[in-house]
């Protein structure tokens, strides 16, 4: 794992959009599903980029884009090589934040709830950790569902629940950070129902994991799925079955049938009830 990492770092921090096929390079995309193969060249879209950033930001709990594993943190140059990880760069230093039903946050002394159809953007010393602490807690993985969070349909117990974006700058380190500290019963993930989804859900080490509570019901032919996806993703599947207990197992092997990888615009879209998926 460490040439995958090291190699995703040192794209991360250039400026190109492809990379020259090689061993470690195939491995990397098997295992992410990031990345689309042209002749000798993997290229990457920006949404892409983000979840190599993410699988890196999972595997060993640094942002490569920032942080060095030799222990020390790098200040960035400037913004040119991650301009295509996305175009909210002025604001990637604020954690996102929504609050579902009765959930509130407090931000510098003061309680506060999201209308619907609005999120947060919070400074990461303004917002109040421990208060935190004492809601449920879910992060998301893609930041295109926060101003449609109130589509989320979590579970019953969890309808009054804080969500907050995984982020894709600086705030991703914020939110790591929060979710190491967060107790285990009050922290859940939302990630894409895919091969990758759930190894990064698996990943985490804590928490649950959301995912469609009828998934038994997804197929092939759900209009929805993206076969295409799954097929890319074929280490992470093996590296979830590897592991998985009964349950999970049942999914995996539902997944696999199925070739499963349905995204969570669609889920949130279609306003799709999740159910809680304890890895424990």
């Amino acid at each position: 794992m460490r040439n995958e990492i090291a190699a995703i770092e040192r794209f991360l921090k250039s400026d190109k959009l492809k990379v020259k096929r090689n061993k470690t390079w195939d491995s990397i995309c098997l295992e992410t599903g990031a990345g689309a193969v042209v002749g000798k060249e993997i290229h990457f879209a920006s949404a892409d980029k983000q979840r190599l950033r993410a699988y890196v930001a999972s595997a060993c709990g640094l942002d490569p884009q920032f942080d060095s594993r030799s222990g020390g943190r790098m200040a960035m140059a400037g913004y040119d090589a991650s301009e295509k990880l996305t175009s909210d760069s002025v604001f990637g230093h604020l954690v996102v934040i929504a609050t579902a039903g009765k959930a509130a946050i407090k931000v510098s002394g003061d309680a506060i709830k999201t209308p619907v159809g609005s999120v947060l953007s919070v400074l990461a010393e303004s917002l109040d950790r421990e208060h935190l602490k004492t809601q449920k807690l879910v992060i998301v993985e893609n930041g295109a569902i926060m101003p449609h969070w109130h589509d989320i349909q979590l579970p019953s117990d969890w309808k009054d629940a804080v969500i907050i974006y995984r982020g894709h700058r600086e705030n991703m380190r914020t939110v790591g950070e929060i979710a190491r500290t967060q107790p285990d019963e009050k922290l859940g993930w939302f990630f894409d129902f895919d091969p990758a989804g759930l190894a990064l859900g698996f990943d985490q080490g804590k928490g649950v994991l959301m995912i469609p509570e009828a998934w038994a019901g997804f197929n092939s032919e759900t209009g929805v799925n993206q076969p295409s996806k799954y097929h890319d993703q074929k280490n992470a599947l093996n590296r979830i079955k590897r592991q998985a207990g009964a349950e999970l197992q049942a999914i995996v092997e539902h997944m696999e049938n199925h070739s499963l990888a349905v995204m969570q615009e669609h889920l949130v879209h279609r306003r799709t009830n999740l159910m809680a998926l304890s890895f424990s």
